[in-house]
């Protein structure tokens, strides 16, 4: 075997690390999912949370974000089945229960008999890979904005909540960006709960 065949293979090997997939092509994300769903919990609080889908407000819906090739072309990151305010609000509810919340999902006039309701906006949340020789790089970001309503006093918390991450790795799996949102999500959730208290059934700001 020649010079030229030992280039063709490496470059093969590179290209197929690299993952030289086609233009246009789509890769699934989960749901995020927050640490410690699942897990049993002791309840913190008896007050009944009740979080409706948050309100998708990015400047482009159409994807989460895009994975740029070493050859050329790009993948698109996206949800299957189930829209971004609709996830964000599940794993917000698992993180919450995690925690000793009594936190449920509701849609519409579902919401009746909460002692607080929490709705929020979806300002930018993503990640995005480049592919290069031997390493594909990953950054992602989320940021939402939060308010919680109290029934017993009528009073309001609104919070944004803020984080970034990066990260590389050499064989890029899909599982690589989802990590790294769940990550993030994470972070916002620990920053809501270390922001807030409850005092009886009310939440308030520390």
């Amino acid at each position: 075997m020649n010079h030229y065949q030992f280039l063709g293979m490496g470059l093969l090997g590179v290209c197929l690390a690299a993952g030289c997939a086609g233009k246009g092509e789509r890769i699934n994300l989960n749901v995020p999912v927050a640490s410690g769903a699942g897990e049993k919990a002791v309840a913190m609080s008896s007050a009944t949370v009740a979080i409706q889908p948050f309100e998708d407000d990015r400047t482009d819906r159409s994807h989460l974000g895009t994975r740029l090739h070493l050859w050329g072309g790009e993948s698109h990151f996206s949800l299957s089945n189930v829209t971004l305010g609709e996830a964000t609000a599940e794993a917000f509810a698992d993180y919450l229960k995690g925690k000793g919340w009594n936190a449920t999902v509701v849609k519409g006039n579902g919401t009746a008999g909460a002692d607080m309701i929490i709705t929020g906006k979806l300002i930018d949340v993503g990640v995005d890979a480049k592919s290069g020789i031997g390493q594909t790089a990953l950054y992602a970001k989320s940021r939402m904005a939060v308010q919680v309503q109290n029934y017993a006093d009528g009073s309001q918390v609104h919070e944004t909540l803020t984080s970034t991450g990066t990260s590389q790795v050499f064989w890029f799996d899909p599982e690589d960006a989802q990590e790294l949102l769940n990550e993030l999500y994470n972070k916002n959730f620990e920053k809501f709960l270390a922001d807030t208290k409850l005092d009886g059934t009310i939440l308030k700001l520390r």
